[in-house]
């Protein structure tokens, strides 16, 4: 079998080398996460590893931050669909504060110019609309890779995060219209 020719019945299963045929294990395809649904709980994390959740303030607690380093009950936010369902590339969204940090009042994250905040719960309020995006589109799983775009004003800048070296306190903005790597963040169950 030296010669490279093909063994009757092995044709495509490997190839042949030296002695004997090389076998290919097959490919087992990725797991797909669940997918995101409106009314789940979960946990955003930011391209610095650290997960969205806290406020901070001086006057008033209302800056969002991401400085969490687990999934916990301080760091679970709620998000929500008008229409119900699964989310999608796409969708515009609203996601509430984890009830742990907010003294169990519902107050929606808003992006109001570059600020992003939590000040309000209101569900039909546009300042608290977002858009949720996936690159390769479809429904938004357990795990996916997102980018959340601003709908007020302009609708085209992302939320991002300084890397904790430049804003160690976790400073979370919505700045420029990039799909970067300080706007990537990942969503979680």
């Amino acid at each position: 079998v030296r010669s490279g020719r093909r063994m009757a019945g092995l044709v495509g299963l490997g190839r042949l080398r030296g002695e004997g045929l090389v076998m290919f294990a097959a490919k087992k395809k990725a797991k797909e996460g669940s997918p995101i649904c409106d009314g789940d709980t979960v946990y955003i994390k930011v391209h610095t590893g650290r997960y969205i959740g806290e406020l901070d303030g001086t006057s008033r607690k209302e800056w969002v931050k991401a400085r969490g380093t687990k999934k916990d009950k301080d760091h679970a936010l709620t998000i929500e669909k008008s229409g119900g369902g699964e989310v999608e590339s796409g969708d515009q969204v609203r996601i509430v504060m984890p009830l742990s940090v907010t003294n169990g009042t519902k107050i929606h994250m808003d992006i109001v110019g570059s600020a992003v905040r939590a000040r309000f719960y209101d569900p039909r309020g546009e300042w608290q609309k977002m858009t949720i995006i996936k690159q390769s589109g479809g429904i938004i799983r357990d795990g996916d890779q997102i980018f959340i775009r601003s709908v007020f004003k302009n609708g085209r800048d992302y939320m991002d995060a300084n890397p904790l070296e430049k804003a160690p306190d976790g400073e979370v903005k919505c700045r420029w219209p990039d799909e970067g790597e300080w706007q990537v963040m990942t969503i979680e169950k």
